[in-house]
C-alpha cells in the first residue's frame, strides 16, 4: 500500500513510513481530498478519527482511515499554520468528517473549504477563540 500511495503521490508525500499493519504519511493540504479519495479506493473505507495537534509551531491535522477488510489503517498527518489555518473539507469523501471537521473548527479554528456547515459543535455560538490552541509567548 505505501509503494503505491507513494507512486500515486510521491511529489506530495513529505514522509511515510510502515508502522505495525499501518502506514503513517504526512502529506500537503492542497493533496487531502485526493489522497482520500484514492485511499477510500483502496479499501481504507472508514473515517476512525479525525483530531489536531498544536505542536506550537504549527498545526497538525491527523486523520486515521481503516480497513474493514484488511485490518489495517493509514495515518494522513496534514501540516497547516496556527494563525489562518485552511484545508479542503473530506466531508463529501468520509461523512464521518462532517462532526469531526466541525469540532477542530470549533476547537482549533482549523476552516475546512467546502464543508456544507462549518458552524461550532461544542461551544456557545458567542465563544471567543478556539480552547485547544496554545498560548504562545
Amino acid at each position: 500500500m505505501l509503494e503505491a500511495l507513494q507512486q500515486q503521490f510521491g511529489d506530495v508525500i513529505q514522509s511515510a513510513q510502515h508502522v505495525g499493519q499501518g502506514i503513517r504519511v504526512r502529506i500537503t493540504p492542497d493533496s487531502l481530498p485526493a489522497v482520500c479519495q484514492w485511499c477510500k479506493g483502496q479499501g481504507y473505507t472508514y473515517l476512525h478519527d479525525l483530531t489536531a495537534v498544536d505542536t506550537g509551531a504549527e498545526l497538525r491535522l491527523v486523520y486515521r482511515l481503516f480497513s474493514l477488510a484488511s485490518g489495517g489503517d493509514v495515518v494522513l498527518t496534514v501540516p497547516v499554520p496556527r494563525a489562518g489555518a485552511r484545508v479542503p473539507s473530506i466531508a463529501d469523501i468520509y461523512r464521518a468528517a462532517d462532526w469531526a471537521e466541525r469540532e477542530v473548527y470549533d476547537l482549533f479554528g482549523v476552516r475546512f473549504d467546502g464543508h456544507p456547515n462549518l458552524r461550532r459543535i461544542l461551544l456557545d455560538d458567542d465563544w471567543e477563540g478556539h480552547p485547544l490552541l496554545k498560548q504562545t509567548n
